[in-house]
């Protein structure tokens, strides 16, 4: 009886193939770059707001409630990153399922002020004191549960949060459009404040600290001309993706020529309110854990 034997190259073959089918089947949608250039043709939406429809906040405290917030001798800021919030469960680590989320609110809301990064600034230069603890909460990538979920409670409560777009995700299938990035940033409360501001989070959500210094300086302008030209007002933070670059001084020194003053990494560090670094902002990635965990976590990064 012959036996017929498979060619090693052959073998090999398929096993590449096989190892790259799976490389391109595990990458998450938030590891993934946008494209260069992007279509003018009008995209298919598969979402749209109910007029009228808001979502009911679960738990407290409301906007209008009296906090009681812990005065510090030694403020920290930690600021905190969401990207993606779903209802229901979840798997991937860049989800924040709203009930946990609703509940990681109610506890910033009880033991932190919510500042900004304009407030961040003027803290930095010494025209705003804090006697307690801060965050700034913060959202990257642009996903459509930004404005589906994220911007009604948000609102409903009163918090400021900060959002960092990748100009060239928008509009795609899974991404807010500008029509509604624009309402977002138009928002303003019955006093007058503005609540919700809008970054850079690069131009294609490439890993800002591997590209060569021209395709670097490209995407931190680019990005910044985009969204300043559909949003009506200057941007001058921007939020590494991957947190790619942080602390390198061919990112930062390209950073300052396109005419930021912030820029956000993704390192895990409480920052001291008397020592800043607003080219290397500290940044606390939440991810798909119970709300108990989390609490664990920020004050282990603050000392408390």
């Amino acid at each position: 009886m012959v036996r017929h034997h498979m060619p090693t190259v052959f073998i090999m073959c398929l096993l590449l193939v096989s190892s790259n089918l799976f490389a391109n089947a595990t990458t998450l949608p938030e590891e993934a770059s946008a494209p260069l250039s992007v279509e003018k043709t009008p995209r298919v939406r598969y979402w749209q707001s109910a007029v009228g429809i808001d979502l009911p906040t679960t738990i407290g405290p409301s906007a209008g409630d009296s906090l009681h917030i812990p005065i510090r001798d030694d403020p920290k800021i930690v600021p905190v990153l969401y990207h993606n919030i779903v209802f229901g469960r979840t798997g991937n680590i860049y989800n924040r399922d709203i009930y946990n989320f609703e509940h990681d609110l109610a506890f910033l809301r009880r033991n932190y002020e919510i500042l900004d990064f304009e407030d961040l600034v003027a803290i930095e230069r010494g025209a705003h004191t804090l006697d307690t603890d801060g965050t700034i909460i913060t959202f990257d990538d642009g996903d459509l549960s930004i404005y589906a979920i994220v911007f009604p409670l948000l609102k409903e409560l009163g918090m400021k949060a900060t959002f960092f777009i990748v100009p060239n995700f928008i509009g795609e299938v899974g991404y807010m459009s500008w029509a509604q990035v624009r309402e977002m940033a138009n928002y303003r409360t019955q006093d007058g404040e503005r609540l919700f501001t809008f970054g850079s989070h690069s131009l294609t959500h490439r890993p800002l600290g591997e590209l060569p210094e021209d395709e670097l300086l490209f995407e931190m302008k680019e990005s910044k001309r985009i969204l300043e030209e559909e949003l009506g007002y200057t941007v001058d933070v921007i939020a590494l993706p991957f947190g790619s670059g942080a602390g390198d001084a061919k990112v930062i020194a390209a950073a300052r020529k396109a005419g930021y003053h912030v820029v956000r990494t993704s390192q895990p560090k409480a920052i001291g309110s008397d020592r800043i670094n607003l080219m290397n902002v500290n940044t606390f990635n939440v991810e798909n854990y119970s709300t108990d965990v989390f609490v664990q976590r920020l004050l282990r990064l603050t000392g408390r």
